[in-house]
């Protein structure tokens, strides 16, 4: 195979050799070597210059707009030796990679429920399982705090029934519960469109000779979509590095720090902005999470070198589940379902329609639309609701237009300039929105 496939490069070769090319037909490759570079010229100075001043202020004694700042490492001495920082360090890693232990398999066999057997409702669960990822996670975390927290409605329901309430969301375990809960939907996106693409044939065989449906899934769907749900969790260690919204409203009331709530309590340290420190764990999330974008640049590069072939072409038939597995896999997707959606949904709108909640408090007797009228009463509300819709649509509009304009300019090149492209894109993943904010902010008040 090798053999003929080198054979008919060479032959591809001498064919584009023996043709001549008029000379009108290199305009064309000169143009879009120019737009490349001008794109990349534009992207660069885009995502450097809030990267760039991160790296300069983590080196500066005080603000830089400040007058006695100056070249110093006390920045990163003072970070390096304050205990306070490695264990939110700490905290993070384990919250990033026990968050990834919930979703990934969650998220997989989400996936491989819907997308390779004959489960019922298949069209309805394929919205509903994206829906938290269209939620904050600051409303998540809320909604949570609503329904299942200390006074939650459901956890003084729990309590009234069997005398105490079994979960405690203010701690560790349970910001990692929550936060692999509402990730689940980034692992079922990706291993479910690379199920989709699998053929039928080798779990037709293993069920024909007599596996089950989960030995199946086990021993050979598993191993096929391998690669794409190590890509998943390498995208949840990152994301799991960068949460704020959760472990803001989750872990700051019991004094669980990570590593962005660190950056965060750092603005009032001492009483004035201490950019310098901040800067300094910023560089360290970077370094953290650099190689973790680098590892999925090399992961979706490698994406489609491997390919399963089969007898019938793309053709996929759904496995049989029967009664029995119908029962169990509705039960597991239900349950997520009322974890990840219902109870933080249900929290949000409960709280919405009534003007108090807690202990002794009958909900039905507080239900009031009075809280919307109040919150049309506040200008800084209504602005704060306006500035999200314009934020949300012309911000992703931009960014949907800035990305195809990438996606033409590094279309079919494969040279060092494509490579440079593809980092300089994939730098702002490796940054916090916390931090990316902070840059930008930076920026501006770096340029008069």
């Amino acid at each position: 195979m090798a053999t003929s496939h080198n054979s008919a490069a060479m032959l591809a070769d001498a064919a584009v050799v023996d043709v001549p090319v008029p000379p009108h037909t290199a305009r064309p490759a000169g143009d879009a070597s120019l737009f490349r570079n001008i794109a990349i010229g534009i992207l660069a100075l885009t995502v450097l210059a809030p990267v760039g001043l991160i790296v300069y202020q983590s080196f500066l004694s005080a603000p830089f707009f400040s007058p006695r700042a100056a070249l110093s490492l006390d920045a990163y001495s003072y970070v390096i030796n304050d205990p306070t920082f490695y264990k939110a360090l700490g905290t993070t890693t384990l919250f990033a990679f026990g968050m990834v232990a919930v979703a990934v398999p969650l998220g997989g066999l989400l996936a491989f429920l819907i997308t390779r057997t004959d489960i019922r409702f298949k069209r309805l669960l394929e919205v509903l399982v994206l829906v938290p990822m269209f939620i904050s996670s600051i409303v998540l975390a809320f909604g949570y705090t609503v329904s299942v927290g200390p006074t939650g409605f459901m956890s003084l329901a729990v309590r009234d029934l069997i005398g105490f309430v079994p979960w405690n969301i203010y701690s560790l375990a349970g910001m990692i519960a929550i936060a692999g809960l509402s990730h689940v939907p980034h692992v079922y996106l990706y291993v479910s469109s690379a199920m989709r693409n699998l053929p039928s044939d080798l779990e037709e065989a293993a069920r024909t000779a007599g596996a089950n449906i989960w030995r199946v899934s086990l021993d050979v769907t598993l191993p096929m979509v391998l690669p794409s749900l190590v890509f998943a969790a390498l995208l949840n260690v990152l994301l799991g590095f960068e949460t704020f919204g959760i472990p803001l409203v989750l872990g700051d009331p019991n004094g669980i720090m990570v590593l962005t709530t660190y950056i965060y309590k750092l603005t009032t340290l001492f009483g004035t902005p201490t950019y310098q420190l901040m800067a300094v764990v910023a560089m360290v999330l970077v370094l953290i999470t650099l190689p973790l974008v680098w590892m999925q640049r090399r992961l979706l590069r490698n994406v489609r070198r491997y390919a399963a072939l089969g007898g019938k072409g793309s053709r996929v038939s759904s496995l049989k589940l029967g009664r029995s597995g119908q029962v169990i896999a509705l039960s597991v997707i239900g349950l997520w379902l009322f974890v990840s959606v219902v109870l933080p949904i249900g929290g949000i709108t409960v709280r919405a329609f009534v003007d108090a909640w807690g202990e002794g408090v009958n909900l039905f007797e507080r239900l009031t639309f009075s809280n919307f009228h109040g919150m049309l009463q506040v200008p800084s509300l209504v602005r704060g609701m306006i500035n999200t819709v314009l934020l949300s649509v012309v911000g992703g509009a931009l960014a949907v237009g800035i990305y195809l304009l990438i996606g033409l300019a590094g279309h079919r090149n494969r040279g060092f300039s494509n490579t440079v492209l593809d980092y300089i894109v994939l730098l702002p993943r490796a940054l916090p929105g916390l931090v990316v904010g902070l840059a930008f902010f930076w920026v501006f008040l770096f340029v008069p």
